[in-house]
């Protein structure tokens, strides 16, 4: 008969050799939110245990590099900020255990170019992937051509009220859905979150569900923001309790993020009574009341006081106003499913419409870009429609829905441009300085292939609506007796053209005119025109402005 003790003894060395081991390990790739001297990170473990960050100018780590620790318990997610980076530098990093060996592979990201400053910047974006359990992101391996400083995330990011039973209120099933959206088998982690940063708001399949609303229970928007700020690095919110709304500035670029889903007045109240007629307080923005800034309030102000060159609304569902006949149209056809569906966008909600479309027409729509996404389809309109451009990429690894060809066939024209066949497709920003300062947005298919591409100028100086001479606006329009008249403020001089369209995008008049620094253009139309309202475009130098006219007979 032999004795135990040595066996024993052996085990509990082999034990001791590995529990470490096991203690520390990455349940998910890190993820990253950047900014131009700094990057805050999300790191989540399996199990807990002493681990540390190591950040360095170098993939090797060879020379100075910097550390950061810090334990954390079973199943949580480490949070940490690396501060005094240093503006458009790649950094590298990975994951340590207590003994300096790493637990990760070696990630990158690039700080931001100073803020305020002009310098080029390349951004992806896009939205509505991972729909299913498996890896059909073709999309992301053409990332790695595309570069990017930057992927904004613009919401349907994992369909969790198709993919887990329950989501969100069966016990575990916020978190799961995080790691789902984070899962390293999907080559959206390997190929976007392992070399950029990101910034991400939720839609209404990741929020709730189908075209989902804040008129949920109280507790449970509470845990969804929580489990939000728990997994996902985000740039200061300025009201955490009720949303996740957000703005950042990248270079000379500002990005206001609205949160179209936790605030959102539910779209079935607008069809009460049958026909669209949303009641007072409707809102996608700010339909329920809150403690602090509500979010359209605060989107107004962020707008107004943006000193950025470049202002872009990063909206989930897409904002075009020359939409709106959509809802009447669907509603004539008996389709109500149709109207409902056309009411989840901003044509759904007119007091939130109007109020930025009034400030855009105020001067502070120079510059501006709308992207957006959800409808599964990429397409754009150059602002000839939807007063400012907005450019749309809402089928990252789903098919293209064609949205453009399928209103087109309805003779509804009220985009510039769309893909016409099914491929995927990712976005694209780029902001160049010289020649001439320009912005391009562009959208490539799975192959790398461009699909679209949209182009704006910036002839004026970089001073904010109000501040210079060059800041001009149209400041309104009427129409009488043919005439047509428009006030301005700081009108240019040049050569331009003008173009008016009816509330179907379709053009009732286009010609050629020549500004002359007066605060009114008059112009006599060649025919009279129906009684309506038109959206009307000026283009003089490459800048545009749009302003809105009523006939009245």
């Amino acid at each position: 008969m032999y004795s135990l003790r040595p066996t024993l003894l052996v085990i509990s060395f082999m034990l001791a050799l590995v529990t470490p081991l096991l203690a520390q390990r990455l349940h998910r790739y890190p993820v990253v939110g950047v900014s131009s001297q700094g990057v805050t990170y999300r790191i989540w473990y399996e199990l807990g245990g002493r681990t540390t960050v190591r950040l360095a100018t170098d993939s090797t780590f060879s020379g100075t590099s910097r550390t950061a620790s810090s334990s954390v318990a079973s199943n949580s997610v480490l949070q940490g900020t690396f501060n005094e980076l240093s503006p458009s530098t790649r950094y590298y990093y990975r994951v340590e255990d207590s003994t300096g060996a790493a637990i990760s592979p070696v990630f990158s990201f690039k700080t931001f170019p100073e803020e305020g400053k002009d310098a080029p910047t390349t951004i992806l974006f896009g939205s509505c992937q991972q729909s299913h359990v498996g890896d059909s992101g073709k999309t992301f391996d053409v990332a790695a051509t595309l570069g990017g400083d930057l992927f904004i995330q613009l919401g349907d990011w994992g369909y969790h009220d198709h993919l887990l039973p329950g989501y969100p209120t069966a016990p575990g099933s916020i978190t799961q859905s995080y790691e789902l959206r984070l899962d390293t088998n999907y080559s959206f982690a390997r190929k976007i979150l392992s070399q950029m940063g990101l910034a991400y708001v939720w839609d209404d399949h990741d929020f709730v569900s189908n075209n989902s609303d804040g008129a949920i229970d109280p507790a449970l928007k509470q845990e969804l923001l929580a489990a939000y700020d728990r997994h996902i690095p985000h740039y200061q919110l300025p009201n955490q309790s009720h949303g996740i709304w957000q703005s950042f500035t990248v270079g000379n670029v500002e990005f206001f993020m609205i949160d179209a889903r936790s605030q959102r007045s539910p779209v079935d109240s607008a069809f009460k009574n049958g026909p669209f007629n949303p009641p007072p307080g409707h809102s996608m923005l700010a339909g329920f009341p809150v403690s602090g800034v509500d979010q359209r309030t605060w989107l107004l102000d962020a707008i107004r006081s943006s000193k950025a060159r470049w202002k872009v609304l990063v909206s989930q569902v897409f904002f075009n106003p020359a939409t709106s006949s959509l809802i009447d149209l669907a509603q004539l056809a008996g389709r109500r499913d149709l109207a409902i569906e056309f009411a989840d966008k901003w044509i759904g909600y007119p007091a939130d419409l109007d109020s930025l479309r009034n400030l855009l027409r105020q001067g502070y729509g120079r510059n501006f870009l709308v992207i957006s996404g959800d409808a599964h389809s990429n397409l754009y309109d150059n602002g000839s429609h939807s007063i400012v451009p907005e450019f749309m990429v809402g089928n990252l690894d789903k098919e293209n829905s064609n949205l453009y060809n399928l209103f087109r066939s309805y003779g509804i024209d009220v985009w510039t441009a769309g893909q016409t066949d099914s491929a995927s497709t990712i976005g694209r920003i780029r902001v160049e300085t010289t020649p001439r300062h320009r912005l391009i947005v562009e959208s490539f298919n799975e192959r790398g292939t461009k699909v679209l591409s949209y182009e704006m100028v910036d002839s004026s100086s970089s001073s904010s609506p109000g501040e210079s001479a060059s800041a001009w606006s149209v400041r309104g329009a009427t129409i009488d007796g043919g005439m047509l008249t428009i006030a301005m403020e700081n009108q240019p001089i040049g050569a331009g053209t003008l173009e008016l369209y009816n509330m179907t995008g379709v053009y009732v008049h286009r010609s050629s005119t020549m500004l002359d620094g007066n605060h009114e253009l008059r112009l006599r139309l060649a025919s009279p025109l129906a009684s309506g309202t038109y959206v009307g475009r000026i283009e003089v130098r490459g800048e545009v402005r749009s302003f809105r006219v009523d006939v009245m007979k």
